[in-house]
């Protein structure tokens, strides 16, 4: 039977590529009748409007998937997350004044008599990125907080070949070889699904035993390479259930 509206709706979402795309539209459109940072003197409620909603779907593609990088590149969060995070928005910042300041240029060519500040153009641009963002982690931190209603979906069962399961709110990002998915269910419930052998390596992560390449650190900050190129985050307390299970070397203390 094909999933109902409202249940495709509900699916829809739950989408972060869906979510930035929304919050994305829905702040150009109001961008673009206000008229913010003086742009309401610029001709055109049309074009106004055309060039603030398009600004915005750029920025949500940059700022998500700077987002998603990090989250890939170092999984689990903490300072060096926040960090790498405060750099990168930093960058794709600049990227996001200079396409919007040119695409502005172009459209009202009569701006070129002003004098538009490039810093001020690119301390904008930070602004209204970081409100963006804002918006979308707060969207994605409250559909997190809600129960899922019974029934809502049907268990998915997981691929064969599972490198590692990584959990996001009530979602379990299944890891292979191919790319990833992901798949609405607790990632209790997506461990028990599966018939090969591997460890929870940290509240929010499992890994399957032949997916690992390589150990790296201490029992204070490990980590494991996968075969895919992904980096797991190991918790402190899952280095002694590695240990004996045969993952380490006797030496790794």
């Amino acid at each position: 039977m094909l999933p109902s509206l409202s249940t495709r709706l509900m699916r829809l979402s739950r989408n972060p590529v869906a979510q930035w795309a929304a919050v994305a539209t829905v702040a150009g459109l109001i961008l673009g009748v206000l008229g913010p940072f003086g742009s309401y003197l610029n001709t055109g409620l049309e074009k106004r409007i055309a060039y603030w909603v398009v600004s915005m779907l750029v920025g949500a593609a940059l700022f998500g998937g700077t987002l998603w990088a990090v989250r890939r590149l170092v999984p689990g969060g903490g300072t060096k997350s926040l960090t790498l995070l405060a750099v990168a928005f930093g960058l794709v910042s600049l990227l996001q004044a200079f396409l919007t300041r040119t695409a502005a240029f172009w459209l009202w060519p009569e701006l070129r008599r002003f004098d538009l500040s490039p810093v001020l153009w690119y301390g904008q641009t930070l602004l209204i990125g970081g409100l963006m963002v804002a918006v979308v982690w707060a969207l994605q931190r409250s559909k997190a907080s809600r129960p899922i209603p019974a029934g809502s979906e049907l268990p998915a069962a997981l691929p064969k070949d599972v490198l590692a399961l990584q959990m996001e709110d009530h979602y379990v990002r299944v890891h292979t070889p191919t790319g990833a998915q992901l798949m609405l269910m607790p990632l209790h419930q997506a461990i028990a699904q599966l018939e090969i052998e591997g460890l929870r390596t940290h509240r929010s992560w499992w890994v399957a035993r032949h997916a690992v390449r390589a150990i790296e650190g201490t029992p204070r900050a490990m980590r494991l390479h996968l075969s895919n190129g992904l980096t797991a985050p190991v918790a402190r307390s899952a280095v002694v259930h590695l240990r004996q299970a045969g993952w380490l070397a006797p030496q790794a203390d």
